[in-house]
C-alpha cells in the first residue's frame, strides 16, 4: 500500500512537471533548465517575469531549475515531446539537430558579440533555420545569451606548445580550433566536469567565462584565467513548443513577440553586467589570476581554417556552409 506521505508526494510532482497544468492563471507553462539559476538563464528568468506582468498574470509559468526532467543535451527532445513548454537549447550541444546554427560557434568568427548576437538572430529567424525548429516542434524566440567561451587552468599556459602537452576540455568551436591546430582535446559534459577538474582527469577547460566560472565554481578549482582569449560565442537559445504557443491567443502572442523583439538587446545588456560583476569576483574575491596567451594569432589561424572543415560537413547535412559564411561577413560589413 501506498503511503499517504509518497502519495502527497507523488501528487506534487505530478503538479510541477505536467505542461500547461490548471492554475489560477489562463495559461500556464512549464519551463525546465537543465541548470540551477545561473547567468546563464538569467535573461530567460527575466523575460518569465515580464511575460506574467505583461499578461496580468493571465500567462504564469512554473520553472524547474536543475535538469529535473533531464540533461541539458535532452533539451531539444523534452522540449519537442512537450515534457515541458518553454526551454532553453544550444547548437553547441546537439549541433546535429541544427547544423545551420553552429555557423554561429565558429572558433574567431567575431570578436564583437554584440554584433555578432544581432547577426545570428536575423539568422535565427529566417526561413532555413525555422526548418530546423520545425522539425523539432520548436518556435525560436531569442537568445538569451552569447556567452564567450573563455579557458582556464592550472598551469599558466602560453603557447600552442604548451596547450600540446596538456589535457584540455574543449567543445564547439574551442574544439574544432584545437584540432585544427593538432591538438587533442576531451569533450568532457559541463555537469561532470566540475569533479573531473577537482581530480586533474583535465588540466585546462574552454568554458564559459567568467559568469560560468563563478557560478559553477570553477573559479575555487583554477588558479588562470585567459581574459580576453574568447575562442568563439555560445547561444542560449530560449524556445517554445509550437503546440504550447499555438494554444494561447493573439493577443498574448503578441505581447510575447513585442518583448522578445525587446530581449535581443536586452539580454545583451543582463549578459555585460554579469561577467563584469563576475570578472570582479573571480580576481577580487575567489583570487584568480587574469593572465595572457602569447600565441593567440596561431589559434585565431588555426581556428579559421577549421571553418574549411565545417563547410564541407555542412554538405553531409544539405546545407551550403559557404553561403552561409559568405552572407555573415557580408552583413558584418554592413554592420561596420
Amino acid at each position: 500500500m501506498i503511503s499517504m506521505k509518497k502519495a502527497f508526494a507523488a501528487l506534487a510532482v505530478a503538479a510541477t512537471t505536467t505542461a500547461g497544468a490548471a492554475t489560477a492563471a489562463d495559461y500556464n507553462l512549464t519551463f525546465h533548465a537543465a541548470f540551477g539559476e545561473a547567468g546563464l538563464n538569467e535573461s530567460a528568468r527575466v523575460w518569465m517575469d515580464e511575460v506574467e506582468e505583461r499578461t496580468d498574470g493571465r500567462v504564469k509559468f512554473t520553472r524547474l531549475f536543475g535538469g529535473a526532467l533531464g540533461k541539458f543535451s535532452g533539451q531539444p527532445t523534452g522540449l519537442k515531446a512537450r515534457s515541458f513548454d518553454v526551454g532553453q537549447v544550444s547548437s553547441v550541444y546537439n549541433p546535429g539537430l541544427y547544423p545551420r546554427a553552429t555557423l554561429g560557434i565558429l572558433p574567431f568568427l567575431s570578436d564583437d558579440v554584440l554584433e555578432h548576437n544581432k547577426i545570428m538572430h536575423d539568422f535565427y529567424s529566417s526561413d532555413d533555420f525555422k526548418q530546423e525548429f520545425d522539425a523539432l516542434n520548436q518556435k525560436f524566440m531569442f537568445n538569451g545569451t552569447w556567452i564567450w567561451m573563455q579557458m582556464m587552468s592550472y598551469d599558466e599556459v602560453k603557447t600552442i606548445e604548451d596547450l600540446g602537452e596538456i589535457k584540455i576540455r574543449a567543445h564547439g568551436g574551442s574544439a574544432d580550433a584545437l584540432t585544427a591546430a593538432g591538438i587533442t582535446s576531451y569533450a568532457i559534459p559541463f555537469g561532470e566536469l566540475p569533479a573531473a577538474a577537482e581530480k586533474k582527469v583535465v588540466e585546462a577547460v574552454t568554458m564559459g567565462g567568467p559568469s560560468d566560472m563563478v557560478d559553477f565554481g570553477f573559479g575555487d578549482i583554477f588558479p588562470y584565467w585567459y581574459e580576453g582569449l574568447d575562442w568563439y560565442y555560445m547561444p542560449m537559445t530560449l524556445v517554445i513548443n509550437k503546440d504550447a504557443w499555438a494554444e494561447l491567443p493573439e493577443d498574448i502572442q503578441k505581447i510575447i513577440e513585442d518583448l522578445n523583439a525587446e530581449m535581443v538587446e536586452r539580454s545583451m545588456e543582463l549578459m555585460l553586467a554579469q561577467q563584469e560583476a563576475a570578472a570582479q569576483t573571480l580576481t577580487g574575491e575567489l583570487g584568480v589570476k587574469s593572465v595572457s596567451f602569447n600565441d593567440v594569432d596561431k589559434l585565431v589561424a588555426a581556428g579559421e581554417a577549421s571553418w574549411a572543415t565545417w563547410v564541407e560537413g555542412m554538405k553531409e547535412s544539405g546545407v551550403d556552409g559557404q553561403a552561409l559564411l559568405d552572407a555573415y561577413k557580408a552583413m558584418a560589413d554592413e554592420q561596420g
